[in-house]
């Protein structure tokens, strides 16, 4: 069976560095040849930063934006980045770049609206990069743009994560997992499940369960002017505050028409723009701190009532992203999971019922104890992304983001000074 090799670039909301995996995908197997992180300058940060802030508070202004010479400079400067990380990989790999097909770029999210929130307003998506320069610089094709489609056709234009997760179901099912939850902790927390119905049917759900490092390394850095809390150091020190977490779970993460966006039910989307911390001044920094660090998978878990009642509750829990990598937020999964922990007076009844649905014998762990790398994998989402663009494989379906029908997502860009590997004229059709 034939091969092919994409590379994928997650650079996300975190701002700490970019992730790019070459990964391989044949039939149903999808095996990763070389991974790479390069951090982002201090400089680069607060540049992207700054241009976040402007779009936070005037979407409709990136037009205008976009042809201001900091503008270009910084995207540039950031396409750039992307495109020596890409490089480097493909000279570790020792990987002829002829036989690599695409690269799958995300970009840098500046902003979402998907059309579930827009009410009257204008749904829409951002995410800034060059393409064209990243083509260029590595002279290979570039996938990009990947929500735009399915929102066009009536979606979220998100989470992307749960096809991917889906597509590895292969390696899980052969050692004996059919049903399990990808749960992703970068900066939004999101959570993917692959199950099946009472009858058989399999079932792919996802959705955003809201802020997760956010939270947590905001206050970091404005209580201790660390980036992040490295494995619970500063929140070790604090309590668990149900007044704390009752406030936090109410007001910290609003809609822009002020909905509860914890309350509401899939197929949803968040955006970061949309998380505020609340008026905490009373409370001890420590205690703020640790409280915000439960909130991460105590919203996650709170979400999995939101699998219906004829499918299937996972048992096994796959872990991914660097939130996960404070032990205190580890902790106190398993102990949700396990039916433990603190819980508010009117979550009581939910988590009761989430817990009798999962049963005994539950099991959270890295992705990797299963073999599926989970530095590279949102990455490895955008390989995914342009390995299915190639092949012609919807990524998002009317289950995972409601849109009308399963959908094909990204656009192509070429390199315009390099003559084209050989493998990109295979597939005809393309501009």
């Amino acid at each position: 069976m034939d091969s092919i090799k994409t590379i994928g670039v997650m650079t996300g909301n975190s701002l700490d560095a970019v992730d790019v995996v070459l990964s391989e995908f044949s039939g149903d197997k999808i095996k990763d040849i070389q991974g790479l992180t390069l951090p982002y300058s201090n400089a680069l940060r607060k540049k992207i930063m700054q241009i976040k802030e402007i779009l936070k508070s005037n979407p409709q202004s990136l037009s205008e934006l976009a042809q201001t010479k900091e503008f270009i400079s910084t995207i540039n400067e950031y396409t750039t980045l992307v495109a020596k990380a890409v490089n480097e990989v493909i000279k570790r790999s020792k990987i002829n770049k002829e036989e690599i097909a695409a690269i799958g770029f995300h970009g840098q999210t500046c902003g979402h609206l998907p059309p579930s929130l827009a009410g009257n307003s204008q749904a829409y998506t951002i995410q800034v990069g060059n393409p064209n320069l990243l083509a260029d610089q590595t002279s290979l094709p570039v996938i990009y743009d990947f929500r735009s489609d399915d929102m066009l056709n009536g979606g979220e234009g998100a989470p992307l994560a749960p096809m991917h997760n889906a597509h590895l179901a292969t390696s899980l099912k052969a050692q004996g997992i059919n049903e399990f939850a990808f749960c992703n902790g970068g900066n939004t927390g999101n959570i993917a499940i692959i199950s099946q119905k009472q009858n058989g049917e399999n079932v792919v759900l996802g959705w955003d369960s809201g802020p997760f490092n956010h939270f947590p390394d905001m206050l970091t850095q404005k209580f201790f002017k660390e980036n992040y809390d490295i494995n619970g150091l500063y929140g070790n020190q604090g309590t668990i505050k149900p007044e704390i977490l009752k406030i936090l779970f109410e007001k910290a993460a609003k809609t822009p028409q002020g909905e509860n966006y914890y309350l509401l039910p899939p197929p949803k989307s968040s955006d970061p723009t949309w998380y505020h911390l609340p008026d905490l001044q009373r409370f001890a920094p420590l205690d703020i701190l640790r409280t915000a660090e439960y909130l991460s998978p105590y919203a996650m878990f709170h979400s999995l009532q939101y699998v219906p009642e004829e499918v299937t509750m996972p048992k096994h829990f796959l872990v991914f992203g660097g939130g996960w990598k404070n032990s205190l937020i580890m902790h106190d999964f398993h102990n949700l999971i396990a039916g433990k922990g603190v819980v508010l007076a009117e979550h009581q009844n939910i988590f009761k019922n989430i817990s009798r649905r999962i049963g005994k014998d539950s099991h959270v762990c890295w992705s990797d104890e299963y073999g599926i790398n989970g530095q590279y994998m949102e990455a490895r989402i955008l390989a995914d992304l342009a390995y299915c663009k190639i092949k012609n494989i919807p990524f998002t379906t009317p289950q995972m983001t409601n849109c009308k029908t399963p959908t094909v997502c990204g656009q192509w860009c070429y390199p315009q000074t390099e003559q084209l590997p050989l493998f990109s004229r295979a597939y005809p059709g393309r501009k």
